[in-house]
């Protein structure tokens, strides 16, 4: 068969019934983690421009939008909008598979009404489909500054709005065939707010190419296995060889984060916390603060002196700055009165990064040696796993509590709060998606969901 044909046999036989039972407790991990980052996520800004936008287009349709609880849409305007939300914070697993898919199906599986297998198995498939496309990115796509996320998460959606829609094999043919024209996400873009609108784009996609396939409109149905494509680098037999036998939930597993910034830059903000919590430096103290990694690990940090909350997620020198002078890092440490305080600036003019003589290892994996010098000694930690990588993973109780946090930060009051980590607990048995979102159907007190 050809890879298209693989992807999209996948997509239309996978089943729950049939995976292996230790798939379904990593995907709830999964899940849950990119719902609470989705919440926190829509009370930023970007989040709360693109709803305004959706909502001046006045497209109405029965779909929540997580940044404007009073307002429904269309499936894929609401994937658009929750799909920002669920990525302006750049706290999101690594590869934002999560990020594009969650609010996908969520959009798609409230327009559809369906229960919670039927949504679960339609984000398994979208993630899987995604993460192995974004492996076999061409090696010139990538150096073109082309960002897997936005570009595989085109085609994952499409595929994971394909199986809640029920299209047939043809049609999801057309389905990712559509999607693959659809695609976007450049690199330099990074640190603004375009970077979480490659995946609420890429959401929309997803959802709107189902529904044109759907509807019987045209495109290639061989995408993936002509030239003109961004797979170069991935054959079709290793389609056939992975989706349905491989899953990426569990090999090599999701990597989380446990702070918000990208993903690979949380190994030096790990070895800075302990440094500075173990030595109680402070930032008068410090002369000097060097990072070494393997070459190109921070290539996508591009902001070296931020003057922005969204800069400083991308900067290294910003990140190690706030991790030892707060000693932790989150939402607060990117406040603007934090970015551009003369203390933070001061320091961020210590911090220079040094490529270490070692092998670039998968991302996440890797040592990552952060040195502090003062007047009086020099401090050095090494990180090899990031906190949150599959051999340093973090628990369900971890999760769950990261999951608090993000849902507060979304303004989610008591009894809302609980009731969606019971309900996330246990996804696949929801009757009806919609009794979930329903949750935060308004921003007061919430309606109490069915079940």
């Amino acid at each position: 068969m050809t890879m298209t044909e693989d992807v999209t046999g996948f997509v239309a036989a996978f089943s729950l019934r049939t995976a292996p039972a230790e798939l379904l407790p990593r995907v709830r991990e999964a899940f849950l983690d990119s719902f609470g980052v989705m919440l926190a996520g829509s009370r930023e800004e970007s989040a709360q421009i693109a709803a305004r936008w959706i909502r001046s287009e006045r497209a109405a349709g029965p779909c929540a939008v997580i940044a404007q609880r009073d307002f429904r849409t269309s499936p894929a305007n609401a994937a658009l909008a929750n799909g920002v939300a669920a990525h302006t914070l750049d706290y999101d697993h690594f590869g934002h598979q999560s990020a594009v898919m969650v609010p996908c199906v969520l959009a798609a599986g409230e327009a559809k009404g369906v229960i919670g297998r039927e949504l679960i198995e339609a984000y398994i498939v979208g993630v899987e489909v995604s993460a192995l496309l974004a492996k076999g990115m061409g090696k010139e796509a990538q150096e073109l500054g082309l960002h897997p996320a936005g570009v595989c998460g085109s085609l994952g959606a499409a595929a994971a709005a394909a199986k809640i829609f029920g299209l047939t094999r043809q049609q999801i043919q057309i389905a990712l065939g559509i999607a693959a024209s659809l695609t976007a996400g450049l690199s330099q873009n990074f640190g603004t707010m375009v970077k979480p609108l490659h995946l609420g784009n890429a959401a929309r996609n997803g959802i709107m190419a189902a529904q044109l396939a759907a509807a019987g409109f045209t495109a290639n149905p061989k995408i993936l296995d002509q030239r003109g494509g961004f797979f170069s680098a991935l054959r079709a037999e290793e389609t056939s060889e992975k989706l349905g036998k491989n899953f990426r939930f569990l090999q090599p597993g999701i990597a989380f984060k446990a702070y918000p910034c990208p993903y690979s830059s949380q190994r030096a903000v790990a070895a800075i916390i302990k440094i500075s919590e173990r030595h109680n430096l402070t930032p008068d103290d410090v002369s000097e603060i060097t990072c070494a990694a393997a070459p190109n690990t921070f290539r996508v940090l591009i902001h070296h002196r931020p003057t922005t909350s969204l800069e400083a997620k991308f900067s290294l020198e910003y990140l190690l700055a706030a991790g030892l002078k707060v000693r932790t890092l989150n939402e607060e440490c990117f406040l603007p009165e934090h970015v551009n305080d003369p203390v933070m600036r001061d320091l961020v003019e210590k911090v220079r990064s040094i490529d270490a003589p070692l092998p670039r290892e998968t991302p996440g994996e890797g040592d990552v040696t952060v040195r502090v010098r003062t007047r009086a000694a020099v401090f050095e930690e090494t990180v090899t796993y990031a906190p949150g990588h599959p051999k340093n993973p973090l628990t369900w109780e971890r999760l769950a509590e990261k999951y608090r946090a993000c849902a507060r930060q979304g303004e989610v009051q008591e009894p809302a709060l609980s009731r969606s980590l019971e309900m996330l607990s246990r996804i696949e048995d929801i009757d009806d998606v919609r009794d979930l979102l329903q949750l935060f159907a308004t921003g007061d007190s919430p309606v109490s969901a069915r079940t």
